[in-house]
């Protein structure tokens, strides 16, 4: 038997990716210039070496041209009952019995013609019924190999004495095994280096692992063609035909051997496949499980964190109600000498303002979170700013003895932001600085510029903040002290507020404290921007600020409607004490009603109420379904406080939209503007 690199390539694939599933290489990656230098080296080698051996014992004369041709087509025959070995398509060969042709024709004709029977049957091993047409140099490699290996075989034959013609068996035995294992080994060699040139695998483990197995099958095949070639030599040439069955019956139990070691790896393949599909099935549900355990702890963080949410707005909430409902309730019974009835009512108006100022705050929260923070932007003076929360929030600081001091540089520059949203961030700050300050403690408030910023300094002499909580200061409903036993109150939405009010602007906020009782100090950079060229007119008029004191609202008639009889009153009493006619109604039914029997200067108009909403009434009268009541100026008085909600009211027609609970100027405000419009 021979090897011979053949229909399959010798490309560079490792043997650890060794497959069923190998299949053939594209043509591209089979060319020349794709083998390594060392491979090209090597092939280049072979190729200079098997012509200078065919060169050397090419033979002239043809003494016995019948059995050359014989051996010739012999060897052609044997050398289509290949298979192909069982190592890897990129790296691989095959094997046929023409190696007893070639065996034969070294013994009955020599060397020289031996070179030529070989390559002739190594020729129609690499072209005939291949898998897919390679580049000739393959086939080349293959020649010239087969060339080297008979000239080699023939070279050691003579060397231990090997006999010619005539043929004596009694002398054959110990050069014929010589010839038949120089064969195997320099056969086999030659093509296993040209495999691990082009591989990461060593030769010695190409050759043990890919060609070892295959010696026996040389030895069957050169014994058989040694006594053919001794039958021939002593003129019974009939008999040497029957040598031909034991050739043909081990090319036909190397094909079967070889296909069952095909049905193997593809086996194995398979296996591996089903293994590996096994272990990636495995980490997947690994990985799904992880995943579903690390959702539920999400989920359940996220509960707790709900839960703990809700118990602090509960008690914020519930806090000043209880406030609210136990003055309130000894007012309403009478049990309050005059002396206290101002303090009952002091305390009932601030708890109310506690609780409106909890709900904006979640409001406030709730626009950041989802997107729908509105900023009306204008050329403000952050100085201003500074002055109008100071003076909103001194009252405080006095009752705690606490001083609050300012500093600016001479002249600052303004910014552009939105006025409120500005003030709302100074007056969080000072209120948290207020908060966490013991009595006769200090704030200092700080203001600069530079060339491209102006940055605005809050600075206490408080608690402090500690190292671990520093990095969540901002974070909304975290607070330092959650426990039950906390000396302080609110949301913990202050902070995270002015955090995002501070982006709103493009601007940045830290926070630094050396430890707890050591104060802590926030600093705002916002960037000088300049104002747009194009002014932008406001989508609505806002009321001026201004003490309801000052204001008469003699002569002008106001049409309240609110289904809650009290807010309804409380609304008209505020009216009626500064000198407004009105009426109160308690759907949208009766204020039509009113509308076509009274004239109204102002209308007042909750939004959600039974059969039919403010928004649709609005809708009515701006259509005409009042005659001569289509422009009546308008204002909506709702619970509903988000921006949406605002644009829904204006859109149906109302010039203003106020929020309950509504304090006593900016109704009156409000009222007196829309009067007098």
């Amino acid at each position: 038997m021979q090897a011979a690199v053949s229909d399959t390539s010798f490309g560079p694939t490792p043997a650890a990716t060794r497959q069923a599933s190998d299949v053939i290489e594209r043509q591209d990656d089979l060319t020349w210039a794709s083998l390594p230098l060392v491979a090209q080296l090597y092939v280049a080698a072979v190729f200079v070496g098997g012509a200078a051996a065919l060169v050397a014992f090419l033979p002239t004369t043809a003494p016995q041209p019948i059995l050359f041709a014989v051996l010739t087509v012999f060897a052609c025959v044997t050398s289509v009952w290949k298979v192909n070995l069982p190592i890897t398509a990129s790296s691989g060969s095959t094997l046929s019995v023409s190696y007893a042709a070639n065996l034969m024709a070294l013994l009955l004709l020599g060397p020289g013609y031996a070179v030529v029977v070989a390559a002739a049957g190594v020729w129609t091993q690499c072209t005939y019924k291949v898998k897919q047409r390679y580049p000739r140099y393959r086939t080349l490699f293959s020649v010239a190999a087969e060339v080297i290996t008979v000239v080699t075989t023939g070279l050691v034959y003579q060397q231990l004495g090997g006999p010619t013609v005539p043929l004596h068996a009694a002398g054959l035995a110990r050069p014929l095994v010589g010839a038949i294992a120089t064969y195997f080994l320099v056969n086999t060699g030659l093509v296993a280096g040209v495999i691990a040139a082009t591989t990461n695998r060593s030769f010695p483990t190409v050759w043990r692992e890919d060609f070892l197995w295959s010696g026996a099958s040389f030895m069957v095949a050169g014994s058989a063609g040694a006594m053919a070639a001794v039958v021939v030599d002593r003129g019974e040439h009939w008999k040497a035909i029957l040598l031909i069955a034991p050739i043909y019956l081990t090319y036909r139990t190397y094909e079967v051997f070889v296909g069952r070691l095909e049905d193997d790896r593809r086996h194995m393949a398979q296996m591996r496949e089903l293994h590996q599909g096994t272990v990636e099935a495995l980490l997947k549900a690994r990985q799904a499980e992880r995943a579903e355990q690390d959702a539920r702890s999400a989920a359940e963080r996220a509960n707790r964190s709900k839960d703990e949410f809700l118990a602090i707005v509960s008690h914020e909430l519930r806090t000043p109600l209880n406030s609210i409902l136990g003055w309130a309730d000894m007012l309403r019974r009478g049990q309050l000498g005059e002396a206290k009835r101002g303090r009952a009512c002091q305390a009932i108006y601030d708890s109310a303002r506690r609780q409106a100022k909890l709900i904006d705050d979640l409001l406030d929260v709730s626009r950041i979170m989802s997107g729908k923070l509105r900023l009306e932007r204008s050329a403000v003076s952050l100085k201003d700013v500074i002055d109008d929360a100071v003076h909103v929030i001194q009252p405080a600081a006095d009752a705690k003895d606490i001083s609050i001091s300012v500093t600016a540089e001479p002249w600052i520059g303004g910014i552009y932001g939105d006025n409120a949203r500005l003030q709302q961030i100074v007056s969080n700050l000072l209120s948290n600085a207020l908060k966490f300050t013991p009595r006769g403690g200090s704030v200092i408030v700080h203001l600069t510029s530079a060339s491209d910023y102006i940055e605005l300094q809050v600075r206490d002499t408080g608690q402090g903040i500690a190292p671990e909580f520093l990095p969540y200061v901002f974070e909304p409903f975290r607070q330092a002290d959650g426990s039950t036993t906390r000396a302080h109150g609110g949301l913990g939405l202050g902070l995270s507020i002015v955090k995002r009010l501070v982006d709103a602007h493009h601007g940045t906020i830290t926070a630094s404290s050396a430890g707890v009782g050591q104060g802590a100090t926030f600093v705002v950079r916002f960037p000088t921007e300049a104002a747009p060229t194009r002014s932008v007119p406001p989508m609505v008029v806002t009321p001026a600020r201004v003490r309801s004191e000052t204001l008469s609202l003699e002569g002008i008639s106001v049409l309240v409607v609110d289904d809650d009889e009290e807010s309804g009153l409380v609304v008209a009493e505020h009216l009626s004490i500064h000198g407004a006619a009105v009426f109160t109604q308690a759907s949208a039914a009766a204020a039509y009603e009113v509308l076509r029997r009274q004239h109204v200067d102002v209308l007042l108009a909750d939004i959600a109420m039974p059969e039919e909403d403010g928004y649709t009434l609005m809708r009515k009268i701006r259509a005409g379904a009042i005659p001569g009541r289509e422009s009546v100026p308008a204002a909506a008085l709702t619970a509903f406080a988000r921006e949406e909600d605002r644009q829904l009211a204006l859109r149906a027609g109302f010039q203003l939209h106020l929020v309950k609970p509504v304090d006593a100027d900016s109704l009156i405000a409000a009222v007196a503007m829309l009067g007098r419009s």
